[in-house]
């Protein structure tokens, strides 16, 4: 039931309101902690990913030329 808003200022919310209300604000309390960001496991994420990609340089210096090689015959 809704309360027109003179009724409301008047008396306030109704008990049932307050406790809907109250129900709302802990749903939403707890899908914020279920989506809160850990930027620390981002960053030793990307850091892991930045270790693989040094030690796979060196491979890639390897290829290069043979694949310069195959582009070139191709075209």
């Amino acid at each position: 039931m809704q309360l027109d808003v003179f009724s409301k200022m008047m008396f306030g919310d109704s008990p049932k309101q307050t406790a809907e209300k109250e129900e709302q604000e802990e749903e939403v309390s707890q899908t914020n902690e279920e989506e809160t960001i850990n930027y620390m496991h981002i960053m030793d994420q990307i850091g892991s990913i930045m270790n693989s990609l040094d030690q796979i340089k060196p491979a890639l210096k390897e290829l290069a030329p043979m694949i310069s090689a195959i582009k070139n015959k191709i075209m």
